[in-house]
């Protein structure tokens, strides 16, 4: 190897501790955007409450993003709704479980699409992840200007800041509570 990228320092730290100080030179490099993913997308007609963008598989916390939705419809009194982008071997699954949560959620499944395509089909965007390095989904939605709820995992809080409110663990209770957050203060929670 002639030289070791890390896109994190959360990567960064779990190879030191993994597997050592490298032979090869190092270097940190965090995942960047190019100018035009810094143009705002707008807020579509009708848009759903959330929106989940990524990989259909348990990593990335799909089933949790489906039952944090069903946990804040169920104290907020009211059908939510979502939408969810995405394709994947584990998709079957997740319809299975937005059908069994009842009529209190209102999910929209869809194909997987360019990112930015996605962003304005929810109100709120949010990554349940249980683990990530830097994911580029986070980045481009914030250059994009989405508000979004993320998993405190990995190289995320390095995007945002290890205090940001943005953050939260990824539990469902701990997503619902803050998608609720959220809905309660739409503007506030943007900013």
């Amino acid at each position: 190897t002639d030289r070791i990228l890390f896109v994190s320092d959360y990567e960064r730290r779990t190879y030191l501790a993994k597997v050592g100080q490298p032979r090869a030179p190092s270097l940190l490099v965090h995942n960047g955007l190019k100018p035009a993913e810094f143009e705002p997308v707008a807020t579509q007609p009708g848009a759903a409450d959330f929106l989940y963008v990524g990989m259909m598989r348990d990593l990335k916390g799909p089933d949790l993003f489906i039952a944090a939705l069903a946990q804040a419809a169920a104290k907020a009194g009211r059908t939510l709704s979502a939408v969810m982008v995405g394709d994947g071997d584990d998709l079957p699954a997740y319809k299975a479980q937005a059908a069994a949560s009842g009529p209190a959620i209102d999910i929209r499944f869809l194909p997987a699409m360019p990112a930015r395509d996605a962003f304005g089909l929810g109100r709120v965007m949010v990554v349940p992840s249980r683990a990530e390095a830097m994911p580029y989904i986070v980045l481009e939605a914030l250059a994009a200007g989405r508000p979004m709820i993320a998993s405190r995992v990995g190289g995320i809080p390095e995007i945002f800041g290890a205090d940001s409110p943005a953050l939260v663990a990824p539990e469902a209770a701990a997503l619902a509570a803050k998608m609720l957050q959220a809905l309660g203060d739409e503007a506030t929670f943007a900013r």
